[in-house]
C-alpha cells in the first residue's frame, strides 16, 4: 500500500503539493540546473539532478521507496512551474518518527512557500502516518533553514559536530525536532 496522497494546500498563489513522478524529470532537471550553484552550497546531492537522466533515475527510485514506505517526496508547483521539493525520510514506524528535508529554487525563497508546504506535510506526517516526532537537521551556517525550523516551532536540541563533509570541509549541523503535541498546540494558538 502506498499512503502518499497529494496534499492540497490553499495559498494565495495556488501552491500545489503533489507526489513526485518520473514525468516531472525535465522540470526538476531544469530547476536544479538553473539553481545549481545555490543548491551546491548545502545540498550537493540535489545539485547532481541537473540532467533529465539523473532526475528520472532519482524520481523512479523515489516512487519505489514510497511504495515501500521508506521515503515520501513531493514536488511544489504553482500552475505548471516547479518550485522545489519536500522529503520525509528516515521513517521509523516502530518509534513513530522521521526526518524532513526540502529545497526551493532560489527565485522562490522568502515568500513563505516552504513554510506553508512544510506545515501541510507535517500535518500529513502526524495524522496520516501517525508519527510523533519529526527531526530537521541543517548546517549551522544555513540561516534560511534555521529560520524555517524556528518559524514552524521546531526546538533546537543540539549541535552535531562535523556531521557532514561539504566540499571537502566538515560542517556542524543543528538538530531540531517537532513533536505532534507541539504541532497541534501551534495550530490551536
Amino acid at each position: 500500500m502506498n499512503p502518499v496522497q497529494p496534499i492540497a494546500l490553499a495559498t494565495a498563489g495556488g501552491l500545489a503539493i503533489v507526489p513526485v513522478a518520473a514525468g516531472h524529470a525535465a522540470m526538476l532537471a531544469a530547476l536544479v540546473l538553473r539553481d545549481k550553484e545555490h543548491l551546491e552550497a548545502y545540498l550537493p546531492m540535489v545539485a547532481t539532478l541537473s540532467t533529465v537522466a539523473a532526475a528520472t533515475a532519482h524520481l523512479e527510485r523515489a516512487a519505489v521507496r514510497a511504495a515501500e514506505g521508506e521515503v515520501f517526496e513531493w514536488h511544489l508547483f504553482e500552475e505548471d512551474s516547479l518550485y522545489g521539493s519536500v522529503r520525509v525520510k528516515d521513517i521509523d514506524h516502530a518509534d513513530r518518527k522521521a526526518g524532513i528535508g526540502y529545497f526551493l529554487g532560489s527565485q522562490f525563497t522568502g515568500k513563505g512557500i516552504v513554510t506553508s508546504a512544510l506545515r501541510a506535510v507535517l500535518a500529513w506526517c502526524f495524522d496520516t502516518l501517525g508519527l510523533n516526532r519529526i527531526e530537521l537537521r541543517c548546517a549551522t551556517g544555513n540561516a534560511p533553514s534555521i529560520r524555517v525550523a524556528e518559524r514552524l516551532g521546531f526546538v533546537r536540541e543540539g549541535l552535531l559536530r562535523q556531521d557532514e563533509c561539504l566540499h571537502g570541509v566538515f560542517v556542524d549541523h543543528y538538530v531540531y525536532s517537532l513533536l505532534k503535541s507541539e504541532f497541534e498546540r501551534g495550530i490551536d494558538d
